[in-house]
């Protein structure tokens, strides 16, 4: 299966660099698609044989591209190459990398400029309008490749089968977006269910049930997290289909339960 990459750059420039018509374009697959590295945290005494396995650590991931500038018109080459330089910013800056297969599956990470890449040459693009090599690296404070995140939207008519496709490599926690009017629901997935009061007609629930970044609002951005229902149960890695289970009385036209799932992959391929 062929691989598009993209970089949507930081001001607005976009290189397709499978495009024959983009002046960028790469001497070779990007390294880094196979994923970020890790490392294993283990704990070992005196004659014991071998280790005890405590934890993975995952790292930033990074991607190398090696570039090929042109060729364009001699008088178009420095500017070429000042673009192409700008476009990548100086660390501070965000990007958007993507691996887009043949059949438009999408895989992207959010990057950055990793370091300052190595003098470009400045005479090839002047006397040439061509560099067949310009090597830079882009890093990704986040491990995962994302794929735009899995939303599904149910009507009280169809809280009873409830379900959501999933693909993500690891467990992640949903987004929750509950529209009253619904009497004392219950929201749940692999085997939980949370209760939360009641929800009045006009009125919206935004949960994020991330433990790290939890929070309930209401429809005016009120805090509602002191009402302390959390949930303890991620929904699970793997391709798979996830029952969501929810209950409430009380429901119209109106009520709906919106859930997104997050969508993250160990690499780009």
């Amino acid at each position: 299966m062929s691989r598009r990459y993209v970089f949507e750059c930081w001001d607005g420039t976009v290189w397709d660099f499978n495009d024959p018509a983009c002046p960028v374009s790469l001497r070779a697959d990007p390294t880094g698609i196979e994923g970020a590295k890790f490392t294993h945290d283990d704990q070992q005494n005196v004659g014991q044989a071998g280790v005890h396995w405590v934890a993975r650590n995952d790292d930033p991931n990074f991607i190398g591209l090696v570039a090929k500038l042109g060729p364009v018109p001699r008088a178009d080459g420095v500017a070429l190459g000042k673009l192409w330089r700008h476009s990548l910013g100086r660390g501070k800056e965000i990007g958007t990398f993507h691996c887009i297969t043949d059949t438009g599956r999408d895989k992207f990470q959010v990057v950055r400029l990793s370091e300052t890449p190595p003098p470009l040459n400045i005479t090839a693009l002047k006397d040439n309008g061509l560099v067949l090599e310009d090597p830079v690296t882009l890093r990704s404070d986040e491990t995962w490749w994302r794929r735009d995140p899995v939303v599904k939207k149910f009507t009280p008519a169809q809280f009873s089968t409830a379900a959501i496709e999933s693909e993500s490599d690891e467990a992640v926690w949903p987004h929750i977006v509950i529209t009253g009017p619904i009497t004392l629901p219950k929201i749940g997935w692999a085997g939980e269910l949370v209760s939360l009061p009641t929800i009045a007609a006009g009125d919206k629930w935004t949960i994020e049930t991330d433990p790290d970044w939890f929070e309930i609002t209401d429809i005016n951005g009120v805090d509602k997290s002191f009402i302390n229902r959390r949930w303890y149960k991620t929904i699970p890695a793997g391709i798979r289909t996830v029952p969501i289970t929810i209950q409430g009385t009380g429901t119209t036209a109106a009520t709906s339960v919106e859930v997104t799932v997050p969508q993250l992959f160990w690499e780009g391929i």
